[in-house]
């Protein structure tokens, strides 16, 4: 697994996104708080990573949030955690309800590997465990065939 794309937020939809932006849901624009707080403390942008938002229509800070190269340190890791905490909330507003069970079962079982991979009590493999605890759905059986009726 690279846990370095992984933990560059690879497994964002940021088409979704930006239809959630665009369908001007109450968490993308919370994801809009999320990026400024975090553009503040980011390194200098990264033009690759630039490049992936580029299509997509959502706000220069949020663009310029991911553009940035994602931190190692402590509080600047915490807040692009929180970023993509917040970019995953607005990508689940565009999944329907009975296609949100299997995606976040993949999603945290990925988070789970990597946090494994990273080492369960590294700084990073907290990171990972970090996202997989702020998912919805803890409520949801651990099976990825549940569908909602």
């Amino acid at each position: 697994m690279d846990l370095e794309r992984l933990y560059g937020g690879s497994f964002i939809d940021w088409d979704a996104v930006s239809a959630s932006w665009n369908k001007r849901t109450v968490s993308s624009r919370l994801l809009l708080f999320a990026a400024r707080r975090y553009a503040e403390a980011a390194p200098a942008p990264d033009g690759t990573r630039a490049e992936t938002l580029a299509p997509v229509s959502l706000p220069d800070d949020i663009k310029r949030a991911y553009a940035a190269t994602p931190p190692d340190e402590e509080e600047k890791a915490r807040l692009w955690g929180a970023f993509l905490d917040a970019a995953v909330a607005a990508e689940l507003e565009m999944v329907s309800y009975g296609e949100r069970p299997p995606l976040l079962h993949e999603l945290r079982a990925g988070l789970v590997q990597a946090a494994e991979e990273a080492g369960a009590r590294t700084e990073r493999g907290r990171w990972f465990m970090a996202r997989h605890d702020a998912l919805p759905g803890t409520d949801l059986p651990d099976s990825p065939d549940y569908l909602p009726i």
